[in-house]
């Protein structure tokens, strides 16, 4: 695995969906005292900015909350829901326009014995469950908001960041709806889910 390779700012600067769909089978890379957790991206979504009602910042609403969505691509914004759980995005789009995609599965490729301490989970030989959700992987590699909102991760010293690897065939990309975002209206019926299959 060392050949990997930073990924950086003009993959991110891109249309959203693009990076959505190209982000799969890219590794996200957490560095942690002196040694690597390490997940291939399965599962994203995108969320369009101001004109997708399922985005934080629809309308071009800014909050405290929402302010790293307006920073250069490549930033990485971490939230919280129900009050437990962190969901991982990093941004997309030139700076100013704040889109996103939600990094929502992971498969296991190092680090895996620790991710099973951090979650609690006995799962045998088959670990495709172990981070297999946006709250699950956050758990697995440590990813808070105190600790990575509005870091950039295409800075060198960030100690969580994006890799590259081989394409995915396009013909291997499923398509469908996001999860969770019944309140989006018409927007929740947009196909901005992309996965593979492992």
């Amino acid at each position: 695995m060392e050949h990997l390779k930073r990924i950086q700012r003009d993959f991110f600067s891109r249309d959203t969906i693009t990076v959505a769909r190209e982000l799969l089978g890219k590794y996200l890379i957490r560095i942690e005292n002196h040694h690597n957790l390490i997940g291939k991206i399965i599962e994203v979504e995108a969320y369009l900015g101001s004109n997708d009602k399922a985005c934080h910042s629809y309308n071009f609403r800014k909050t405290p909350r929402t302010e790293a969505m307006y920073k250069k691509p490549g930033t990485l914004y971490v939230y919280l829901i129900y009050g437990m759980y962190h969901c991982l995005n990093v941004i997309t789009e030139p700076e100013g326009i704040p889109c996103a995609v939600l990094i929502r599965k992971l498969y296991p490729i190092k680090g895996i014995e620790l991710m099973k301490e951090r979650r609690n989970v006995k799962i045998g030989k088959n670990f495709k469950n172990l981070i297999d959700g946006p709250g699950k992987l956050c758990m697995a590699m440590d990813i808070t908001r105190k600790k990575f909102n509005s870091r950039d991760s295409c800075s060198e010293d960030s100690e969580l960041f994006f890799a590259l690897e081989e394409p995915i065939n396009s013909e291997k990309i499923l398509r469908g709806k996001r999860i969770g975002i019944e309140y989006a209206e018409e927007d929740k019926d947009q196909l901005l889910r992309f996965w593979v299959e492992v």
